[in-house]
């Protein structure tokens, strides 16, 4: 895939200057958001299938708890199945959990993979006449009530995605589809969150530097990557590897404390290990200084382990995973946490 800068730029800004974009509060307010479930049909070619379990879970703490859901574009799998199917499987499941929101908490985007949601009547709405059609993007105001979230899919911008997605849904639907199961069969196909990503190496870098240049919190979906406060979690490893290298080396170190920071160095290293082999390891956003806390991605829903969001709770921001074990309690944990107001004053 291949990320056009100058048009991704033109894009995001017609956006963040469009005055009909609707802006929520933050204030007093708590916000789930997801991005790329990507459901299907429930047969093999449905990456989604594997975590359904886990996204009711999490939906239905996201309701006992009384937040907003927000969901960030590539919902479902339009490129390869039909509505009627992806309703057929999810509509007693997914959509049910959804709409147990209420219509007024439920927010939805469009993505590349979803674009239909412009027009056709949405099933995660008990009223879907009143919420037709979904926009390309939402912003949130600060606790002052200042416009500082920009929340879009994140596709603008993406020669295939966007600018071609014709020629990329006709090759998908028309080509690629039937054979997928037999692929996956034979190993010789992986989606691309659980294997190497196909999202352009530059994409994180080009979304950052707008957010950066316009003083913007950019919080997208798109790639299947989870990023937290412009870093990836890869990136967040070896910063954390590096401390614990730092604090051996230091004088006046106890042995024992030494010993703890190998343990925990080479516990670092297999996570990091990991990350490379399903392709999240990206190129930092700023190559000279550390990042700016400006861009925000939600990941995706087709991760092999489970599922990751963020949650925007009152004074916070957070990036959680949920995981699909579920003997593991509690089912999410809490990757990165920030103070809104530190990423409010960037």
């Amino acid at each position: 895939m291949s990320q056009d800068k100058e048009l991704t730029n033109k894009k995001l800004s017609q956006l963040w200057e469009n005055n009909d974009i609707k802006i929520l509060n933050t204030k007093n307010e708590k916000y789930a958001i997801f991005s790329d479930l990507h459901l299907g049909d429930g047969g093999k070619a449905d990456d989604f299938r594997h975590n359904e379990e886990m996204l009711i879970t999490a939906l239905k703490f996201y309701n006992e708890n009384n937040y907003k859901l927000i969901l960030l574009g590539d919902i479902e799998e339009f490129w390869q199945f039909d509505l009627h199917q992806i309703i057929a499987r999810y509509d007693k499941t997914i959509y049910q959990e959804i709409r147990e929101f209420g219509d007024e908490q439920i927010y939805r985007i469009f993505g590349n993979h979803d674009y239909e949601w412009c027009s056709p009547d949405d099933p995660i709405f008990s009223n879907p006449i009143k919420h037709k059609g979904a926009p390309e993007a939402l912003k949130l105001a600060d606790e002052n009530g200042k416009t500082a979230f920009l929340l879009l899919h994140g596709h603008q911008g993406n020669i295939e995605s966007d600018k071609n997605s014709w020629i990329s849904r006709f090759l998908v639907r028309g080509i690629f589809k039937p054979i997928e199961p037999f692929a996956k069969f034979f190993g010789l196909y992986k989606h691309p969150s659980a294997a190497k990503s196909q999202i352009t190496k530059d994409y994180e870098r080009i979304m950052y530097a707008w957010a950066k240049s316009h003083k913007v919190i950019l919080i997208c979906g798109h790639s299947h990557r989870a990023i937290f406060a412009s870093k990836s979690y890869a990136n967040r490893l070896k910063d954390k590897i590096d401390e614990l290298h730092k604090d051996n080396l230091a004088r006046n170190v106890e042995e024992k404390n030494v010993s703890a920071n190998k343990k925990r160095i080479n516990q670092l290293k297999k996570k990091l290990r990991e990350e490379k082999a399903k392709g999240r390891d990206i190129e930092p956003t700023e190559t000279q200084n550390a990042p700016l806390p400006c861009y925000f991605n939600s990941g995706c829903g087709l991760y092999t382990d489970g599922i990751t969001n963020i949650e925007i709770v009152n004074d916070d921001i957070k990036l959680v995973k949920w995981h699909n074990d579920e003997t593991k309690m509690p089912r999410f944990e809490v990757y990165e946490k920030e103070k809104l107001w530190k990423i409010y004053n960037f």
